[in-house]
């Protein structure tokens, strides 16, 4: 998996089809190695992808297509392991807890949104990790003074509510992150689309969501609200930890911006040279601070990465079927003759943009990722060139659907990890908990969807 991140950092400033096809055969040992790992959310994008390759080469499918999907294999594999060394630098650094410590224990009247946007933005920077550890700190919370002298159901509730505030806020990285997966799977499906098309319109409604999010959760701690329990309080300082960490996720954000202004780079290509260059800069900041040296912290934060890429089979494995895919069925399917049948059912692109957002939402239950979703109908919908369909608003109907699903479909990764940490189970904290504020999201996006479309906005 090291060699497949380093080819892909060189295949960035040369094409090199050798370096392709000893990284791809690195990739597919470590697929091999790592199977164990797989789930079957998985399983179905792999032998899937398998499937489709086997197709491409029984019908001749031009060369060209199958260097350009395992370029975009190679790219995506290696982005969710370069975003890993940003949580290896996140471990070390100082800010982080304390970010964490600031938000977690805020008092009842400030602890939704707190907790919110705290997961937005340790989402933002260090993705699971940054899930991870705030959850961690949530759980670790109800061991308190305060939190043990609750009543049974009051400490459940507490739980509850503090779960659901991290979950919901790391789910709008969907949105508008371009950092996140989802964003990156659809600059690199979507031909022509830019992050400043749909971007800022997740940006802004995020807080809507956050909004809705924090109604839901004032309704249910409203009896609890009389009770005179002790408020719990940040520790001192600890609000220098969550405004640093404010300044990492701009800073970081605008060398990748930046990059991509003033270079010939693509935005993909500025996100996967900023993300190790940033990490091994924060990981030599943190160690100068609280480790004694630079290096020590690049050492610690090197040892880290390391550890941690035998444990991502299972998330590099739907990644590179993700990057595959959706290049080889283009030229597999149909277009011409699937446009005339979506014309002889008269589905106009109010339909096919609604179809696509419930696609990739009720997909994402039964255990397809969305990443798949977006990636393979995401370039289908392009390529139908149906009249008033805009590229923007397919990219909007897959975030806005990814969103909703994220914290609701108990096979995706978000709700493993919050189970496994919580010790509830994901059927618990997706349908059960978060079930009536993912549906109510999803059904005011797609209301939005319709009306963007039929003004003509999108």
């Amino acid at each position: 998996m090291a060699f497949v991140m380093v080819v892909a950092l060189v295949l960035v400033f040369v094409e090199a089809r050798g370096l392709t096809v000893l990284a791809t055969a690195a990739l597919v040992v470590f697929l091999g190695l790592a199977w164990r790992q797989f789930r079957i959310g998985t399983w179905v994008p792999i032998l899937l992808a398998v499937a489709v390759f086997a197709l491409a080469l029984g019908r001749g499918v031009p060369p060209e297509v199958i260097w350009r999907a395992l370029d975009r294999m190679l790219f995506l594999s290696a982005l969710i392991a370069m975003l890993g060394m940003l949580r290896s630098a996140a471990a070390i650094a100082p800010e982080v807890r304390a970010a964490g410590l600031f938000v977690t224990n805020q008092p009842a009247s400030r602890r939704y949104l707190a907790l919110t946007f705290g997961g937005h933005l340790f989402g933002v920077l260090i993705n699971f990790g940054g899930l991870a550890l705030l959850l961690d700190l949530t759980k670790r919370s109800m061991g308190s003074d305060a939190a043990t002298q609750l009543p049974p159901d009051a400490r459940e509730m507490r739980l509850r509510r503090m779960t659901l505030a991290v979950i919901r806020g790391f789910s709008l990285i969907s949105l508008w992150s371009p950092f996140g997966f989802a964003t990156n799977a659809i600059l690199i499906t979507l031909p022509g689309v830019t992050y400043t098309d749909f971007g800022p319109i997740g940006f802004v409604m995020s807080f809507v969501f956050v909004a809705i999010g924090w109604g839901f959760d004032r309704w249910e701690g409203r009896r609890f609200r009389r009770m005179n329990f002790t408020r719990p309080s940040p520790p001192s300082g600890s609000w220098r930890g969550a405004a640093l960490l404010v300044g990492h996720v701009l800073t970081l954000g605008a060398s990748v911006f930046l990059t991509h202004a003033f270079t010939p780079l693509s935005f993909q290509q500025a996100l996967i040279l900023a993300v190790p260059c940033y990490a091994l800069a924060w990981s030599a900041w943190a160690g100068h601070r609280a480790m004694g040296g630079a290096r020590v912290g690049v050492a610690e934060a090197a040892r880290a990465t390391w550890g941690r890429l035998s444990d991502l089979g299972a998330e590099v494995g739907v990644f590179a079927s993700a990057g595959f895919l959706p290049v080889v069925l283009l030229v597999l399917i149909p277009t011409e003759e699937l446009r005339g049948a979506i014309s002889v059912l008269g589905l106009g692109p109010v339909m096919l943009v609604l179809g696509l957002c419930l696609s990739t939402f009720g997909l994402a239950l039964i255990g397809i990722n969305p990443i798949i979703t977006a990636s393979v109908f995401g370039a289908i919908a392009a390529q139908l060139s149906v009249p008033g369909l805009s590229t923007t608003a397919i990219a909007l109907a897959i975030t806005g659907g990814w969103t909703a699903v994220i914290g609701l479909s108990p096979f995706i990764t978000t709700l493993v990890i919050g189970s496994a940490i919580i010790g509830r189970s994901s059927n618990v904290i997706g349908p059960l908990w978060n079930g009536p504020y993912c549906l109510s999201i999803l059904v005011l996006w797609l209301v939005g969807l319709a009306a963007g479309i039929l003004c003509g906005v999108i």
